[in-house]
């Protein structure tokens, strides 16, 4: 048997369930209110702690130089070397590489001959010794033409607060020719250093 739909009135649609929303409502609300009042209990643990107070300073790179000694006077012959020494310190508070090249030169009274010709026939050699006393002529060690001497960048390394002696030996070439005699030559050496690569 099938029953046919009441209708309580002519025009009135059938009757339809109910749903109770209020109700449906209230319980989602508690249950978010309950999670925001836990809201600790999500949270990923952490932890945060200080180191102790580190300073950290800059070093110092600084040089002094004596003046060479005992070459201002001497009259070379052909083969002839005359020597003199020249101290420097590190005053600084790193290791630093020393360089020492030569960054003028002067030359006069030479009537028969040039400037270049005269300074191509002198030889300048560089040692470094452990006092003046141990300067001597032919020791081995860098060694150019007076014009464009140069040890390069890492000539010797001084430590902070350690001294070294330099040992220079000047020497005019034994072939020298008579137009360069009575020729006076002045120069200028540069001593640098250079902190120390970790």
């Amino acid at each position: 048997m099938t029953g046919t739909p009441r209708e309580t009135g002519r025009h009135r649609a059938p009757r339809r369930h109910r749903w109770v929303l209020p109700s449906a409502l209230a319980l989602v609300v508690a249950v978010v209110t309950a999670l925001l009042g836990t809201g600790g209990t999500y949270a990923l643990w952490n932890g945060a702690a200080s180191t102790t107070t580190t300073t950290v300073k800059s070093a110092t790179a600084t040089i002094t130089v004596g003046n060479t000694t005992a070459m201002n006077t001497a009259v070379l012959g052909p083969g002839t070397s005359t020597t003199g020494t020249f101290a420097v310190k590190n005053t600084g508070s790193i290791p630093l590489s020393m360089r020492v090249a030569t960054t003028s030169t002067k030359v006069s009274y030479a009537t028969n001959s040039t400037s270049a010709a005269v300074l191509g026939e002198l030889t300048l050699r560089l040692a470094v010794v452990s006092s003046a006393t141990d300067c001597a002529a032919g020791l081995s060690g860098a060694s150019g033409r007076l014009a464009t001497f140069d040890t390069g960048a890492s000539s010797f390394t001084l430590a902070a607060g350690a001294s070294g002696v330099g040992c220079l030996e000047l020497v005019l070439d034994a072939d020298a020719p008579q137009s360069v005699s009575g020729a006076v030559a002045d120069f200028t050496l540069t001593v640098t250093g250079t902190q120390v690569s970790a």
